[in-house]
């Protein structure tokens, strides 16, 4: 169709076919393919229909249907097919622009993918898995496992709670993934059950795909971008269990020393390992109770971790989807990239967690974070924001508990001078710009795409804690 017509207009007086565009699309979309973890394993939603940032596509869930009996007297009772209307915004507008100077646009095309493209899109495919990685959270009222607590000798025992809290969820049987951090993918491998399945006589694909393999009813993946926080990260505060609980238990009380703890903060708790939020502080003490019942045993004198919240600096509406600042936090120790980010007390509707995708630091007490989402209700200079705690967020999901849409990206007019292609690849666009910059002696090259993420069914997925 003619909106998606390879522009070759002739810019600057070194043109060569390294610098056609449609080359950069359709290369950009290959290297891009073969960088994404989970895009590939969601649900996708593709047209050829040009869209614009904040446009909305609806796509549909459908509802279930009932069983009936009856005998042969009986006529058969007709149901309706319904469906649910989910509405995802093209909301991510994700980019990277380059400058190929003069005396570089003379190379090969090859030369320019290896040294410009490749990284390029691998980043963008590398923030695309952030994105919708990113979304684990929303899954955390069925989470299952501890916090940086899985080892070999129990990483089967946390997939089997997993795999029943699914079935539990009437959870399609088939076609479920599960995906891992680094670390939980570790302490899979040193169990016999990923030993065997890493052996399976599959040539390798398995591994070069970075499937690990089927286990225990899920198609296993690692991926570097899973949420993530190392036992060393953050500023924390150390305390102890005052006295011991057992799973189920509404009220818990433990004592935190020379800190004094705010509503709202994470804390982590030995043989406990959930995401829990402190509910309460008592007066002017540091004893604190937590917002959900304990769901395993923990010991009287169990050691307890509060991650200490730090500062939103600036104001940022509802749906805002840039760069957010935060500040306040002791030298060093600011949210890391994969870490889990939530706003608001834990006392009220108004909690809202997000995962950091980028971080880009101003000074060691001071930091730009792109979340993995567009806010979903505005915050303020001075709010608190509190980072998540130790451990992997690992994710087990059916395909369809996620929605990756991507549409194309309109082409500018070329009399402006610019050279553009958009190309297609299963289910995602990718546009390709070009544009001579005389104060930069050289060729901008935006390579863009646009997207929306939704949580399609949350009891399509499950949270596995390690």
């Amino acid at each position: 169709m003619d909106l998606f017509r390879n522009v070759e207009l002739a810019c600057f007086a070194n043109d060569n076919d390294a610098m056609i565009p449609e080359k950069w699309a359709q290369e950009s979309l290959a290297i891009l393919e073969e960088n994404m973890v989970m895009a590939r394993l969601v649900h996708r939603d593709f047209s050829m229909e040009v869209a614009n940032h904040g446009d909305v596509v609806n796509t549909r869930r459908p509802a279930e249907f009932i069983t009936k009996r009856k005998v042969d007297s009986d006529s058969v009772v007709s149901q309706d097919a319904t469906t649910t209307n989910v509405q995802v915004p093209l909301d991510q507008h994700i980019y990277v622009t380059f400058t190929i100077k003069d005396g570089e646009s003379s190379k090969s095309f090859q030369d320019l993918v290896d040294m410009y493209m490749a990284p390029a899109a691998m980043q963008i495919a590398r923030s695309v898995d952030r994105v919708l990685i990113g979304q684990a959270p929303q899954f955390e009222a069925n989470q299952v496992g501890r916090l940086a607590e899985m080892t070999s000798s129990n990483a089967k025992d946390f997939i089997l709670s997993a795999r029943e809290k699914m079935n539990d969820n009437k959870a399609y049987a088939s076609g479920r993934n599960l995906v891992l951090t680094p670390a939980s993918e570790t302490d899979m491998l040193a169990t016999e059950l990923f030993i065997q399945a890493n052996t399976r006589g599959d040539d390798g694909t398995a591994l070069e795909e970075a499937r690990l393999g089927r286990i225990l009813g899920f198609d296993t993946y690692m991926d570097q971008n899973t949420p993530y926080l190392s036992a060393t990260a953050g500023e924390t505060a150390t305390g102890n269990m005052n006295t011991g609980a057992t799973a189920g238990q509404t009220t818990s009380v433990c004592m935190v020393s020379s800190y004094q703890v705010v509503v709202g903060e994470y804390i982590w708790i030995e043989s406990e390992g959930q995401l829990h939020e402190v509910k309460v502080v008592a007066g002017a003490t540091t004893d604190v109770t937590l917002v959900d019942p304990f769901v395993n045993t923990v010991a009287n004198g169990a050691d307890a971790v509060i991650y200490k919240n730090c500062d939103v600096n600036g104001t940022y509406a509802a749906g805002y989807s840039k760069r957010i600042k935060l500040d306040g936090y002791a030298a060093n120790t600011g949210p890391s990239v994969g870490q889990i980010v939530s706003f608001g007390t834990s006392n009220g509707s108004d909690r809202h967690t997000y995962v950091v995708i980028e971080k880009t630091v101003v000074s060691t007490t001071e930091a730009w974070y792109l979340l993995d989402r567009p806010l979903s209700a505005g915050i303020a200079d001075g709010d608190k924001a509190f980072p998540g705690p130790k451990g992997s967020v690992n994710l087990a999901f059916h395909r369809d508990a996620i929605a990756l849409v991507s549409r194309p990206l309109a082409l500018p007019d070329t009399s402006l001078g610019v050279r553009t292609a958009v190309g297609a690849y299963n289910d995602v666009a990718m546009r390709v710009a070009m544009q001579y910059d005389i104060s930069a002696q050289g060729t901008v090259v935006t390579l863009d795409l646009l997207c929306g993420v939704k949580v399609l069914d949350a009891n399509l997925g499950c949270v596995l804690l390690g």
